[in-house]
């Protein structure tokens, strides 16, 4: 018996390092984005659209708040941690304390921009002590994003869905429980409450066992790094991610300034659905940066394999999602439905050009070749916001998905000859 299991496990779990961790950040994206749609379908049913709508912009905003205050450490510990040997503890500390005290300098930056917003409002009647839980709230969100790098940079990824999918179900199960209490910031205290007891859980396990026995699984290997190597990456690929993070996140926030709160709530279920999928891309690519720092004698083929990999697995979701998109939008009501069905079509075939440009990014992260990145990025954001936020009022958030799709085309067929001879 115990024969067959272990066969059976062979079979289901891949022996190579970047597949294996490529799985699991898969397994990852499956159950943050079953989670996900539970979450905001519920949401849908509880709460207005208007809750819905403003709630999804103060999300963003602190999602957003939370990218600039990560310094891009989320990528630099995907790079860098794999080879740390003894010094992964250290790094990991390092790098919470970085973040903690620029999570402090964001928050009291971006207060003044955040007023408009109904439940910060509410926050600020409160004065310091208010003033002191929006820092601490940015702070939670900040490391509770950064742990998720630190399992993967310490090739850890297994237990990333499973903190995920705690996560997932805390914030359902408060979401309910907030809805007669807390009718218009239910939804934000539900994701923000969710965090606490799974942060604690995970850093535990992290410092108490994973980063020690990776320390002594990769001490034979540990890459010598200067601090003008980490600082370079940290400072050139930080922009990149601040422009990936604008286009992400500061798009609801446009449309709720050019188009109001309901025709936001139509917009950011949309684009939720579909940016479930990008994350996958996302994720599942820093494999190839991990084990791309780690062998970097097969660049090439690790490269080509998981081109190969995700190109076989996203196809099909694109097609069923683009299929089933009125289904799917049924389940958070009619209205959704009738003015988000074509914009979710839309924004979930740009998956299929975003292939193209994750991975080429991925691989110029093991490469060092961050100006590359950085160009493009902004090539990216600067086009889909400019040309968003002048078509948005006329034409609605219609035209916002036709200029991401067209954008992430253009920029792939003029990446994919450079991608493809790094593959040979």
């Amino acid at each position: 018996m115990t024969g067959t299991l272990a066969g059976v496990r062979m079979r289901l779990v891949p022996r190579d390092p970047m597949q294996r961790s490529a799985m699991a950040l898969a397994v990852n994206t499956g159950v943050t984005a079953v989670l996900g749609f539970l979450y905001w379908i519920v949401a849908a049913r509880l709460y207005s659209p208007a809750v819905v709508g403003a709630s999804a912009a103060l999300i963003s905003a602190m999602v957003l708040m939370a990218n600039l205050a990560e310094l891009n450490l989320y990528n630099t510990l995907i790079r860098f941690l794999p080879t740390a040997g003894s010094r992964s503890r250290l790094y990991a500390l390092r790098a919470y304390l970085a973040v903690a005290a620029a999570s402090v300098v964001v928050a009291l930056v971006a207060l003044p921009f955040l007023r408009h917003m109904e439940i910060v409002r509410g926050l600020l009647r409160y004065g310091p002590a208010g003033v002191a839980l929006l820092v601490g709230a940015l702070l939670v969100w900040t490391v509770f994003a950064l742990q998720d790098s630190v399992a993967i940079g310490a090739r850890a990824t297994a237990w990333v869905p499973a903190e995920n999918g705690l996560f997932g179900v805390l914030k359902l199960v408060l979401l309910v429980a907030f809805a007669a209490a807390f009718p218009g910031s239910g939804v934000f205290w539900s994701w923000l409450l969710a965090m606490v007891p799974v942060l604690v859980l995970m850093n535990a396990l992290l410092f108490g066992r994973l980063l020690p026995r990776h320390g002594r699984e990769s001490a034979h290997g540990a890459e010598s790094v200067s601090r003008a190597d980490v600082a370079a990456f940290m400072t050139l690929d930080n922009l990149a991610l601040i422009g990936a993070t604008a286009a992400n996140y500061v798009l609801p926030i446009m449309v709720v300034v050019r188009a109001g709160d309901e025709a936001n709530a139509y917009f950011f279920v949309a684009w939720s659905v579909a940016a479930v999928l990008d994350v996958a891309l996302v994720n599942v690519a820093s494999s190839l940066t991990v084990e791309g720092a780690r062998q970097k004698e097969r660049l090439a083929e690790l490269t080509t394999s998981l081109l190969r990999r995700i190109t076989v697995i996203a196809l099909p979701l694109v097609l069923v999602v683009c299929a089933a998109a009125p289904l799917v939008l049924a389940l958070y009501g009619d209205a959704y439905v009738a003015h988000s069905t074509t914009m979710l079509r839309v924004v979930v075939l740009a998956v299929l050009p975003r292939i193209v440009v994750i991975v080429w990014m991925s691989l110029n992260r093991v490469r060092q070749k961050l100006g590359r990145i950085l160009a493009v990025q902004f090539l990216l954001t600067g086009s889909v916001l400019g040309l968003s936020w002048v078509f948005l009022p006329t034409y609605g958030i219609l035209a916002v998905a036709t200029i991401h799709l067209a954008v992430q085309t253009l920029v792939a067929i003029a990446l994919a000859p450079t991608l493809a001879r790094a593959g040979r």
